[in-house]
């Protein structure tokens, strides 16, 4: 049960504030922390709501999004990939979106997180702020396997020419994600994939990139659907649990492997 909360005003009050309260948890809209009685609860919440930057920018080849954006501000930006517009509506519920946020969805880091694949298989980087430094950019890649501070910002580089897309699995149109995938890759004009980033969702503790299937794709035209879930499928080991068992996912994951890469669509 929650004892205490704290509502810091600045974000170096807040590093300081979870030293000292290790068990507590950082709140931004709360659709993860506050939702559900089945859900242990942490001792103390720290209100993060007025602290974190909401501004999505566009310039230079550069997107940046503030951790405190919404899910329903990714959906009526202008000019943001489709792709990560998908993303953002794979959460369904408008009232959800609009209080879920960038930032939590990193920190919460859920098997089937809406925006985890999309941002990794873009390249994001993030900017967080520690006790030990003002604010130090990471790959979110190494931020994810390492969690640490605050996530304030992201930035993804929307290179000229390259292309995204994001395809889920749910059990129906507006029932949690069972698997979520995205890709990223540019076409050389001999037609074979470069810089190939994919990345998925549920099939493990947290969503992660597939290094091993992108060097499959790498410097060759894009293959059948059909060869794609072959050469797909056997590098997936998910997890069993209500969501599917292990090989019902590791098929259908295949499939959404193939999807998103034929549905790419450039960046801009």
């Amino acid at each position: 049960m929650v004892q205490e909360y704290l509502r810091p005003a600045s974000l170096e009050e807040a590093l300081s504030l979870k030293a000292s309260h290790p068990g507590a948890a950082y709140l931004a809209g709360g659709t993860f922390l506050l939702a559900g009685d089945y859900r242990d609860k942490p001792e103390a919440l720290i209100d993060l709501s007025r602290l974190l930057p909401r501004r999505i920018e566009l310039g230079g080849g550069m997107l940046r999004i503030g951790a405190g954006a919404s899910f329903q501000d990714l959906v009526e930006a202008e000019g943001l990939p489709k792709a990560l517009k998908d993303a953002a509506l794979s959460m369904v519920n408008r009232n959800v979106r609009n209080r879920a946020s960038v930032g939590g969805n990193l920190g919460a880091a859920k098997s089937c997180a809406s925006l985890i694949p999309v941002l990794l298989a873009l390249g994001a980087t993030a900017r967080v702020s520690t006790r030990s430094a003002k604010a130090e950019s990471m790959s979110l890649e190494a931020w994810l396997e390492a969690p640490q501070g605050l996530v304030l910002e992201l930035e993804l580089p929307l290179m000229a020419g390259a292309r995204a897309a994001f395809a889920r699995l749910a059990r129906t149109a507006c029932d949690v994600s069972v698997l979520t995938c995205s890709v990223a890759y540019r076409l050389a004009p001999t037609g074979a994939l470069e810089g190939v980033r994919l990345a998925l969702g549920g099939l493990g503790p947290r969503a992660r990139l597939f290094p091993e299937l992108s060097r499959l794709l790498e410097g060759r035209p894009l293959p059948s659907r059909e060869a794609i879930e072959a050469a797909a499928r056997p590098l997936f080991h998910a997890r069993t649990d209500w969501r599917g068992s292990s090989a019902y996912k590791e098929l259908r994951a295949a499939a959404l492997v193939a999807e998103a890469l034929y549905g790419a669509e450039e960046l801009a």
